[in-house]
C-alpha cells in the first residue's frame, strides 16, 4: 500500500492537493464497493439467517450474527496462520493486540 501511494505522489510531481483528492476518492470508492457488497450479498443472508432459520428477533439477529461474520475473518486468519512456521507468533501478537484493544479502549468508551 504505502508503495502505490508513493508512486501517485511521486508521478504528481510532489503536488500534494492532486495526491490527497486521488486518496480520498480511492477510499470513498472503496467505502461505496463495500456497501453495496454487504447490502446485495450480507444483508439479506444475515436476515434469513436470523429470521427463517434461527427465529431470532431482528435485534438479536443484527447483534449476534453480526458479531460472528465480525470475527469470522480473524478465526480463519489464525487458522491459516496456524499453518506456517511464523504463524504461531502471529496468532498470539493478533490474539493478544485485539484482546488488549476490547479490554482498554472499548470498555473504557463504552463505561465512559
Amino acid at each position: 500500500m504505502y508503495n502505490h501511494f508513493s508512486l501517485i505522489y511521486c508521478s504528481l510531481n510532489g503536488n500534494l492537493i492532486g495526491f490527497l483528492a486521488i486518496v480520498f476518492i480511492e477510499i470513498y470508492l472503496i467505502f461505496v464497493f463495500t456497501s453495496h457488497t454487504v447490502e446485495g450479498y450480507i444483508g439479506p443472508s444475515i436476515t434469513f439467517m436470523s429470521k427463517d432459520w434461527l427465529k431470532l428477533s431482528e435485534a438479536m439477529g443484527g447483534v449476534t450474527l453480526i458479531a460472528l461474520a465480525n470475527g469470522a475473518g480473524d478465526v480463519i486468519t489464525a487458522i491459516v496462520a496456524g499453518g506456517s512456521s511464523d504463524g504461531i507468533s502471529y496468532n498470539i501478537g493478533s490474539l493478544f493486540g485485539s484482546g488488549f484493544f476490547v479490554c482498554t479502549l472499548v470498555i473504557a468508551v463504552a463505561i465512559y
